[in-house]
Formats: C-alpha cells, sequence, structure tokens
C-alpha cells in the first residue's frame, strides 16, 4: 500500500503529460467520483476508515502535482526574467550547444498545460468539502480561502476584489476556524459580517468556553427547529462540555421516551455521561439501546463511538472477563489505526486526537494488568500498594507529556476519578478535579471550571480555596477572590500564619470575623508551604488592588519569607513590594523638591522629604537585600530580578557620587551598607547569574562612582575566570573601544583574568588565541576585495588566519552564548549547578573555508564560512562601517522579551517568541552576524512572484516607476501618486508565497499563523523602541516555519523621524504584509497579539527598561566623538528621551 501510495502521483504525472486526452479526462472523472464521494452530505457521518486513506492519496496525488506545477512556472518565469535580449539572441545562435531548443520548451509548455487543466478540472469548492468531511480542517480551510479569494477577494484596502464576503462563505469559514481550535481567527471572522447569525454566535461561544451562552443558543435554536435532532444532539453536548452529567442522564431519557426513533443518537450521548458518572446500571443499559439499529446523528458520532468502546471495556471489567476486555482493547485500537494512518500522511497535529485515544487505550490496559481476575468495583488499592502507587506514578509523568488543553486530558481524568472512586481514595478524586478546574479556567471555560470546583471540594481536595480565588481572579471578580483568601487564612491556626500578618489580614477586613478553631500543630506545620502559598497570593491581590496601607502589605509578604525562608517566590515579591515603595518614594519626593517634569533622573542631593517621611534611598538597601537573598535561593525570576538589582545599585552609586560622602553621614551609611551586601553578592551568588547580565555589567565600567566600579571590575573578571569563552567574546568590542577610559578598563579586567588563568595553569592560551583571532576577523570584516570580485580567497589574502586552525575558542553561535539555566534538583551549594556549559556540547572552531563570499550591498560585508568541531558548517556575516552593539543590545531586549511572552499564560499559549539571533560586535564600527538559514527577503520574495505574474521586468519595471514619478511630481500628491497610479501596477500577492513554499495545508496554515504571531510581536516590540528602516531587505520570511526575521537595528529610537523624507509609521504593515494575514487581513490573529505582547510589554516595564539602559551607558559612535577623551561614563542623549517615553507608557 505504501509503496503504491508513493509511487502513485509519478504514474499519474506521467499519464498526464505523455498520455491521451482520453486518459487525462479518465483520471479527472475518477479524482471527482472519490471527491464527491466524500464531500456528499448523504455519505452518512465523517469519512473513516480505508476511505479516508483513498482520500488522502488523491489530496497527496493533487499536492504533488501542484507542487510540480509551482517549480516549473517559478523556473521558467525567472529564466526569462534574468535573459537580456543580447542573451537571447546568444542563446538562439548556440542551438544544440546545451540549452533548452525550442521544441523541448513548447514541448514542456504543453505538459504544464496539461498538468493545469487536470488541477483546474476540479474545483475548489468540492475539495474544501471533502476535506472537511475525512477532518482535514487546515486543508479544507486552504481550497475554500482559494475559492472565495477568488470569488470576493479579501479584507485588504489594496485588494483587486470589493472584499464583501457572502455569509454562507464566512459561515463556512468560521466553522472551519473552529474545527481548528484557533478562537483568535474566529473573531477575525466575525469582523467580515455586519451581524452574526446564531450558527455564528455558538461556534464562537464554543470557542471561547462560554459554555452557558451556548446552551442558551442551542435552547434559541430548538424554539425555531423543535424536531431538530442535530439541535438536541448540541444541548446534549453542551450539557457534557458543562459537566452537568446528572442533567445530561436525565435529558437523555426524556429524549428517548419522546423521540424513540432515534435511540441509537440518544444512547451514545448517554453513554458518554454514565461512565463519567459511574452510573453502571445507566451504561448498561445505553450500550444495549446503541448496539441496536436505528438513525444516528452525523454530528455525534466521532467522539461519542470511542465513548462506547471505552464504556463496553469498563463492561467487561466489571464482569472480570479478561479476554473480552483484551478483545474490545484490540478492536479499538484497530478501529483507530486506519485514520490514524490517513491523519498522519497529513499532520501530527491531525493525528494527535488519535494518539491521545490511544494512550487512553493503554491505561484501561495497565489497570486490567492489576485488577488480574478481580472487578475493580470489588477490589480496592490503597497508597501503600505498591503496585498501585508505582501505576499512579506513571500515570502522572504520561499526563505531564500531554498536551495541556482541555479536550486532550478530560478523558483521562474522567477515567482517573472513576479509578479512584472506586478505591474511595476521594482526596486523589478531587486533585482529578482540580486538575480539571485549573485546565478550564486556563481555556477560559469559567463556568465549567466552577462545577469542577465544587466537586473537588465535595471529595475532599487540598487547596480548593486556591483554585477557587484563582478562578474568582480570572473572572474579573477581585473582591470575591481576596475574600476567599481572606476567609481561609483566618480560619488557619495564628501560631503559623503570626500575629502581626494576622492583624494586617483583619485591618478593613472584606469577611466577617468567626475564626474556626484552629488546627493542631503537626497539620499547621505540614501544611506550612501551603500557607505560605496562600498567604504570597493574598498579599499580591492585596499589593495590586491597593486595599491595604504599605505597612500590612510588608508585614504580610514578611511573614511568607518568614514561614518558608528559603524559597525564592517569597523573597522576590517582597523585593517587588519594597522596590515599589522605594521608586513612588523618590517620585514624590523629587516632585516636591523640583516642580515640572524631567527628562532625566535625578540625582540632585538637595532632595527634602517632609520630615516624617523616610528618605527615598533609605530603602535601597532591603530592596538589594531581598532580591539578593532570593536569588541565592533560586533563579525562576533572574532575569526580572538581577537586571533591576543592579539598576538599582548603579543609580544609588551615581546619587551616592554627586552627594559627596561628606555632606550626609546618614547616606555614607546607607552607600556603605549598599557596597556590603554587593560585595556579599559577589561571594555567594553563582558565576552564571552574573554571566546572564554581562553587558549590562560591561556598560558600566566606566561609572562615576569609584567603589562600585571596582566592584564592577571584580564581578566581570569571576565570570571571564568561570565563562572565558563566553566572557571574551561579550567584551570583543570594548577592549577595542575608542573611549580610551572604556578600553583601559577592558584591558585591565582582561589582564587580571589571565593572571587568574596563569596561577591556575590552565588555558592562559586561550586568551592569546582570542586576541590573535579578534585582530585577523576585523582585518576581514575591512578587506576591501577586488573592485568587481564576488569571492575572497581566505587562503591567501589570510593565510595567517588559515594556519590558527584549530582553535580552541567556542563557535559564537546563539546555542554557545546562551545561558541555560541548571536546575535546582540538587544542593544549592553544589558547584555542579553553576556549569551551565559544556566543553562537549559546544562546537570550537575547527576550520575556515577557503572562500568568502562578498555581497553586493554598499557596504560589502562578506559571508564566511566557519567550520565546527560538531562537523558543522556555521556561516557568519562580517559587517564593516556598522556599529552592531546597538544590534547586540537589541538582541537581548528581544531574549528578554521572549523569557517574559513565555512566562504570561495568553502568550504561551499562543508560543508567541521573536527569533533571535547572534550578534558579536568585534569594534565600535565592525562586527560579526550569525546568519539565519532558510531566510529570505520580503522584497526578492515579492519580486519572484510578480516576474511570475508578469507583473514585473528587471529590465522594465524601474525606469516604468521612474516616468509615472517624473510625470506626476508637483501634478498630484505624492501620496495621491503612490495610491492611484503605483500601487495597482502591484497588487497584493505574498499569500501566494506561503502557498507554494508549504504545499502541505498543515503545514501551510501553521506558517501563516507564525508568520501572523511573529509579525505582530515584532510590530509592537518595533514601535515601543522606535525600530525604523523597514525596508524589504530588512524584514525576512524562514522558509521552514514562516517566522518573520528582523535584521539591522541600526535606526532606532526613531532616528527614522530625522531622516530626509522622516518615517512617520510606526510599524510596516504594507498591502503585501496584510495580505499574507488572509482573507481576514490584520483582523483576527494579528490584532489579538498585538493586544497582549502590549500587555506584557507593560506589565514588565521595569525589567525591560534595566536591559534597555544598556543603550543609554554604553557609548555609540555616533554620538561619543566629542567625549573620546572623557574619562568618565557619560549618557547616550538619542536614546535617553525615548527611554524616559518608553518608562512612561
Amino acid at each position: 500500500m505504501q509503496l503504491a501510495i508513493y509511487l502513485l502521483p509519478y504514474l499519474v504525472l506521467n499519464a498526464v503529460c505523455h498520455g491521451t486526452e482520453e486518459a487525462r479526462h479518465s483520471i479527472a472523472e475518477e479524482i471527482l467520483c472519490v471527491l464527491d464521494a466524500a464531500a456528499s452530505d448523504n455519505s452518512g457521518a465523517a469519512v473513516g476508515g480505508q476511505s479516508e486513506v483513498c482520500i488522502q492519496a488523491v489530496f497527496t496525488l493533487l499536492d504533488n502535482l501542484g507542487q510540480w506545477m509551482d517549480d516549473f512556472e517559478q523556473e521558467l518565469a525567472l529564466s526569462q526574467s534574468f535573459q537580456s535580449p543580447a542573451s537571447k539572441k546568444q542563446a538562439s545562435k548556440s542551438k544544440g550547444q546545451g540549452s533548452i531548443s525550442s521544441t523541448d520548451q513548447d514541448q514542456l509548455l504543453s505538459q504544464c498545460k496539461y498538468v493545469s487543466e487536470l488541477l483546474t478540472a476540479i474545483p475548489k469548492l468540492t475539495l474544501a468539502r471533502a476535506s472537511f468531511r475525512c477532518q482535514a480542517y487546515a486543508r479544507s480551510l486552504m481550497y475554500f480561502e482559494s475559492h472565495v479569494r477568488g470569488k470576493s477577494g479579501a479584507f485588504n484596502p489594496a485588494a483587486e476584489r470589493s472584499g464583501i464576503f457572502e455569509d454562507e462563505d464566512v459561515s463556512y469559514l468560521m466553522e472551519t476556524y473552529s474545527c481548528l481550535d484557533e478562537p483568535d481567527g474566529l473573531s477575525g471572522l466575525a469582523c467580515l459580517r455586519k451581524s452574526l447569525s446564531l450558527q455564528d454566535q455558538l461556534l464562537i461561544n464554543k470557542r471561547a468556553g462560554n459554555w452557558a451562552e451556548v446552551l442558551t443558543s442551542c435552547e434559541q435554536a430548538l424554539q425555531m427547529e423543535p424536531c431538530s435532532i442535530q439541535r438536541h444532539s448540541d444541548v446534549l453536548n453542551c450539557l457534557l462540555n458543562m459537566c452537568h452529567l446528572q442533567a445530561m442522564v436525565t435529558h437523555v431519557d426524556g429524549l428517548i421516551s419522546r423521540v424513540p426513533q432515534n435511540k441509537k443518537t440518544w444512547c451514545m450521548q448517554g453513554v458518554q455521561a454514565a461512565w463519567r458518572l459511574g452510573r453502571w446500571d445507566l451504561m448498561d443499559e445505553y450500550i444495549s439501546g446503541a448496539d441496536h439499529d436505528g438513525l444516528l446523528c452525523s454530528g455525534s458520532e466521532s467522539n461519542a463511538s470511542f465513548d462506547m468502546d471505552v464504556a463496553k471495556i469498563l463492561q467487561s471489567m466489571m464482569k472480570k472477563d479478561q479476554f473480552s476486555v483484551a478483545e474490545k482493547i484490540a478492536l479499538s485500537k484497530q478501529a483507530l489505526i486506519a485514520p490514524l494512518a490517513a491523519a498522519g500522511m497529513d499532520s501530527y497535529v491531525r493525528a494527535y486526537p488519535f494518539i491521545v485515544k490511544l494512550h487512553l487505550l493503554r491505561e484501561l490496559e495497565d489497570f486490567q494488568t492489576l485488577l488480574v481476575d478481580d472487578s475493580f468495583l470489588v477490589k480496592k488499592f490503597h497508597l501503600g500498594h505498591l503496585e498501585f502507587t508505582k501505576l499512579m506514578d506513571n500515570w502522572e509523568h504520561r499526563l505531564r507529556f500531554t498536551q495541556p488543553s482541555l479536550w486532550a486530558r478530560e478523558p483521562l481524568l474522567a477515567f482517573r476519578r472513576l479509578v479512584f472512586g472506586a478505591s474511595s481514595l476521594g482526596a486523589h478524586v478531587g486533585i482529578c478535579w482540580l486538575q480539571y478546574a485549573k485546565l478550564c479556567r486556563l481555556a477560559g471555560h469559567y463556568e465549567t471550571a466552577n462545577r469542577a470546583i465544587l466537586e473537588a471540594q465535595a471529595s475532599g481536595a487540598p487547596n480548593v480555596h486556591m483554585e477557587k480565588a484563582k478562578l474568582l481572579w480570572s473572572t474579573r471578580r477581585s473582591d470575591g477572590a481576596i475574600a476567599e483568601l481572606q476567609q481561609t487564612l483566618l480560619h488557619m491556626p495564628e501560631k503559623v500564619v503570626g500575629a502581626a500578618a494576622r492583624s494586617s489580614i483583619t485591618s478593613l477586613s472584606l469577611v466577617p470575623l468567626n475564626p474556626q478553631p484552629a488546627f493542631c500543630d503537626t497539620q499547621a506545620s505540614s501544611e506550612n508551604l501551603d500557607i505560605a502559598k496562600t498567604l504570597l497570593l493574598y498579599s499580591r491581590w492585596i499589593h495590586y488592588t491597593g486595599q491595604k496601607q504599605k505597612e500590612d502589605v510588608i508585614t504580610l509578604y514578611t511573614r511568607v519569607r518568614d514561614l518558608q525562608p528559603k524559597w525564592e517566590k517569597g523573597f522576590f515579591y517582597l523585593a517587588k513590594y519594597c522596590d515599589e515603595v522605594l521608586v513612588d518614594a523618590r517620585k514624590r519626593q523629587e516632585d516636591n523638591y523640583e516642580l515640572g517634569p524631567r527628562l532625566v533622573p535625578l540625582t540632585s542631593t538637595s532632595i527634602s522629604p517632609s520630615n516624617t517621611e523616610r528618605r527615598w534611598w533609605t530603602y535601597a538597601p532591603d530592596v538589594l537585600l531581598f532580591y539578593a537573598k532570593g536569588l541565592h535561593r533560586g533563579h525562576k525570576n533572574l532575569f526580572q530580578a538581577l537586571p533591576r538589582l543592579l539598576t538599582l545599585w548603579f543609580e544609588f552609586g551615581s546619587v551616592y557620587q554627586r552627594c559627596g560622602s561628606s555632606s550626609n553621614q546618614e547616606l555614607k551609611k546607607v552607600h556603605d551598607k549598599v557596597m556590603s551586601i554587593m560585595r556579599g553578592c559577589l561571594k555567594d551568588l553563582p558565576t552564571y547569574q552574573w554571566l546572564t547580565v554581562l553587558p549590562q555589567l560591561v556598560s558600566r565600567i566606566c561609572h562615576q562612582n569609584e567603589d562600585t566600579v571596582k566592584l564592577v571590575k571584580r564581578i566581570i573578571t569571576s565570570v571571564i575566570l568561570q565563562y572565558p569563552q563566553q566572557g571574551l567574546w561579550i567584551m570583543a568590542a570594548v577592549s577595542k573601544s575608542a573611549v580610551a577610559s572604556r578600553r583601559e578598563a577592558a584591558a585591565a579586567i582582561i589582564q587580571e583574568a589571565k593572571k587568574g588563568f596563569n596561577q591556575g595553569n590552565n588555558g592562559s592560551n586561550l586568551f592569546v588565541q582570542f586576541a590573535s583571532l579578534i585582530d585577523h576577523l576585523i582585518r576581514l570584516c575591512f578587506h576591501p576585495g577586488q573592485s568587481k570580485a564576488r569571492t575572497i580567497n581566505i587562503s591567501t589574502e589570510f593565510s595567517a588566519l588559515k594556519r590558527m586552525m584549530p582553535l580552541e575558542i567556542i563557535m559564537p553561535i546563539q546555542q554557545s552564548l546562551t545561558v541555560s539555566l541548571p536546575t535546582y534538583d540538587v544542593n544549592l551549594t553544589d558547584p555542579l549547578t553553576s556549569v551551565i556549559f559544556s566543553a562537549s556540547d559546544l562546537p570550537t572552531i575547527s576550520g575556515i573555508a577557503d572562500e568568502a563570499e562578498i555581497l553586493s550591498s554598499l557596504q560589502r560585508p562578506k559571508k564566511i564560512v566557519l567550520l565546527g568541531s560538531d562537523g558543522m558548517e556555521h556561516p557568519f556575516l562580517c559587517k564593516p562601517k556598522d556599529d552592531l552593539r546597538k544590534d547586540a543590545r537589541m538582541m537581548e531586549f528581544t531574549a528578554m522579551i521572549n523569557r517574559l511572552l513565555s512566562k504570561y499564560p495568553e502568550s504561551r499559549r499562543r508560543k508567541l517568541y521573536i527569533r533571535t539571533f547572534a550578534v558579536i560586535p568585534l569594534t565600535e564600527d565592525c562586527g560579526m552576524v550569525e546568519w539565519v538559514p532558510h531566510t529570505r527577503g520580503l522584497r526578492h520574495i515579492l519580486q519572484d512572484i510578480y516576474i511570475k505574474c508578469g507583473k514585473f521586468d528587471r529590465q522594465k519595471t524601474n525606469p516604468q516607476i521612474k516616468r509615472i514619478y517624473d510625470q506626476c511630481h508637483g501634478k498630484m500628491p505624492e501620496d495621491e501618486m503612490l495610491k492611484n497610479k503605483i500601487l495597482p501596477l502591484f497588487p497584493p500577492v505574498f499569500h501566494k508565497w506561503f502557498l507554494t513554499t508549504f504545499s502541505e495545508p498543515a503545514a501551510w496554515f501553521r506558517a501563516r499563523v507564525a508568520y501572523a504571531h511573529t509579525t505582530a510581536v515584532w510590530s509592537m516590540v518595533g514601535h515601543i523602541v522606535g525600530l525604523g528602516d523597514r525596508h524589504g531587505e530588512n524584514i525576512l520570511f524562514d522558509s521552514t516555519t514562516g517566522d518573520c526575521v528582523h535584521v539591522d537595528f541600526s535606526c532606532l529610537f526613531d532616528k527614522g523621524l530625522q531622516l530626509e523624507k522622516p518615517e512617520l509609521v510606526p510599524f510596516r504593515l504594507t498591502q503585501n504584509m496584510i495580505d499574507g494575514l488572509g482573507i481576514t487581513g490584520y483582523e483576527g490573529i494579528f490584532l489579538r497579539v498585538c493586544e497582549i505582547t502590549l500587555s506584557v510589554l507593560r506589565t514588565h516595564r521595569e525589567t525591560l527598561m534595566s536591559v534597555l539602559e544598556t543603550f543609554i551607558h554604553d557609548p555609540l559612535v555616533e554620538w561619543t566623538k566629542s567625549h573620546k577623551s572623557s574619562g568618565v561614563e557619560v549618557q547616550n542623549p538619542h536614546a535617553q528621551v525615548p527611554f524616559f517615553i518608553i518608562h512612561l507608557s
């Protein structure tokens, strides 16, 4: 079978290209016959079994034919485009000397025509409906969008067609998006019509998890169609998803008596509720009813049939029939194999639901092995049972590897509830309900989450109050969430909660003071961590809502720290709150002293706060100490805590330097405390933590405060001693700085580190190799090459560099320079936790390719290929006359954004991120950039598509545009000329790149979603930092994932506004960028991701500002010319104003 499926496209292509007209007609007829049978509504429920494999083979065949067509047309268009008139004449003279003859070319064109006719003969609408029936939803969307685009255009101001869509088409697209589990796309489609139909509202509410709204819509629909079997089935499905299982059973019983002709449908759906409830008598009754012949509602069959199999397996388990259990499991697996095989031909995403079902069958097998000859209703297990405990651990481990989605985990949790319930393990049943409640809450299914919490409470699950409070908070009932935690804390023993914390809780209490009897001490100590977690969550919410005084909040946070003195989280949130108190006090005191807005941080000494209020800088030691203690206990908040700790330290050092020690003894004492804490940080914090902020430390090596500078140099030296490979690459540019003070400071640090290596007699040769390699690479960057040469011969021009190889220096790729945080499963003092880079894992430079390519841009950068010890080739771009420190800082900024996006639930669920790459500044005006593989610029992609469409000619188009510009110049506004004269020549075509690059539909859909996500994230980040110069060669697209990748960050902080023609737009969203987002345009996915990204950036403003500060303090060539002789730190005026605008936004 596999061999036949593999050969089929080649055989059909041969028959189409070289066969008769009759053969081509027969092939088209047979394909249409298969698709029509699949698309027909009369064929019953969803297509399954061998017929699905057959249909999938047809889809694969069409994909291959389409790919052949695209490749041929692209090659033909590009070959014609590159031929000038002179070369065409030369080609005609050289017939028979390797060029394709006109006869051969005509033959190829006729073959292409035959294939095109075959593909055109198959309607896109038929393909879409057949795909939908086979549950190939991405394929259905691809075909149907193509059908709609040809008929109605797209939601794009520059689209060739109107963009007014028929309601029927929008409804079909919404149904498809609903099946693809893409709620953002669903909301975008809702914008394409003025009013939503009842079915549309039902789909949107289903996907959003608003099951109460869905039930209302279903009841409305039933009023209009009281005899509709599908509507009754929808109501039952709604009750199942709302966990109203008992109500569902009652409803099923009513339908069986009122509509007996559809008893089979009702019983199949009733089984789903019966086995989850453990109502075995009802389950037997429904199984018996479902096994009889009768009418079946197609919409209810997909999951109900599998639930029938599960119920029958459980029935056999109760009857102690081992043979029947094994047989039914085998039959159920067999029924899944054919659709799994067909789905696997399409994509893993489409196959995953079948894998989850196999997962559940495996757990049923495991449990049956444990039962042996007993019924699970009779045999009871306890937690001391070794085999049962092992099975529980195994199930928990397997659950962690499943997709953390509601639909995937619900059946698994339902089965486990049955197992634990049969053994009277109420707490474990409750934990399963809590896990389900959390999944519902994260998915936004709040009504179902509430129902699950009630069940967990009834089962006696621990810590139900936490999940209940989180649910209330998620539904914006903050008072109720706080009251829930407050009530719980007041019922806890005062000895554990603490008298001071209890007093803080009871002030302005939201609940009546009616404490329950205290727990015994042993119970209190065992629940210490749970109490700390509850108290911390309560403190954070009280802090967020501002319901208590500063002293009360600090008391609550302090008690969390006292309850769990080794808990990183307690210290981090205490530090964060005290930090906010400091910032607030500083702002208030500075505003009182100096009226009017300021654009630079105040470092004046003459601050006169009111006599009763502490000076803001007296908070600094506590804040630094709490951040430091948190970092000493873990690194979950490393990338938020350590950059902020350094920022506070450097700011305080500047204030102290300007004040002078003699004028303020209190300030001097605080300074001594701060320096003592920072020296303790150097001693106690693992070195890998300092490595994560090395660029921030390097940017401040010329700080005004001498004590601060000395300690910064010691920290940097310790990092280079521990991680010389990474440290030296980061130090490369500053060691060649044009600012003498920075260059000398860097030289002193490297010399000190070198001494440490000499004393240890380990790796001192590395420093010599590194200095030599940097010098050679700088020479290579600036090497002019021959005037018209496209390559440089490294063997002859840089023979000394070739002779150096192999080196002990690591390859400067991103994975080698990025810190991979160790786990904290081992003792914190264990030195093994600090080994975050292993020489055996990271490739070193073993050679360099003989030739370097010279690129054709103005600065003539070189593309070199370094050979790694891992046997891989690693290309880099060596750029001269460009300060890459901006690019390096920007990559650090985006890496921080990636970490924050991975923490925020909404962005984590959508897997939002920014594509980053290594940037290594070698001096202040040259450096290396890691080559991003599989990427191509937007300009080149569009140019190729326009050439293929006949819209662009390399010789004629640019002169034509210039003529239009010259003719219209002065006669009409430029924007009107662009809109009416030039843009119509180039209609939006970017969507075609996705269709040709990702011929497999599931890959096409993933790539388009990835494009929408990455473009939206970059648009918001670029807007925040004022990123300009976003022309078509600085925006790249990955041909393997669809990711948008931005390069060249020289135009930052709204520098584009200062150009001769100012760049006024905040980010690039041109007609083709919109076209790539699909027919909904920027509505839907793009818009929602923009909102989420801005929310994350705003929430973590302080953390991001700490990283952005390196732009201010790391001097750049474009503004430091007047400061080269200065020995102290100066600030970047270009970055400073946008910096504070960002801070205020």
